[in-house]
């Protein structure tokens, strides 16, 4: 009895040329494993981002609101007229030596 030697290249390509559907499949369910992997990921990291964007939107309403409110404390009429009188020296002038200009 001689022993045939089998060619395992072939039988290999032969067995793989067989199965074709069942190598589809087995590659297509690797594909989409990786694509499934991949989605969760960017939708971890985009969720995270927008937390981190939310957060600081908070924060700068917060500020706004605090630069509002000091806005109107400066420039309220009666702090303002104050402090033309001290710091400037400033006064209302006196109806008697008022000058009106009228310009033609």
């Amino acid at each position: 009895m001689a022993e045939e030697r089998i060619n395992l290249s072939r039988e290999i390509l032969s067995d793989l040329g067989r199965h074709k559907i069942q190598l589809f499949l087995i590659l297509a369910v690797l594909v989409t494993a990786f694509a499934s992997i991949l989605v969760t990921n960017m939708t971890r990291t985009t969720t995270s981002r927008y937390n981190e964007l939310m957060a600081e939107r908070d924060s700068l309403e917060i500020e706004w609101r605090h630069l509002l409110l000091e806005q109107s404390t400066l420039a309220e009429h009666s702090r303002v007229a104050a402090l033309a009188m001290e710091k400037l020296q400033m006064a209302r002038p006196i109806v008697t030596t008022e000058k009106v200009i009228i310009e033609p």
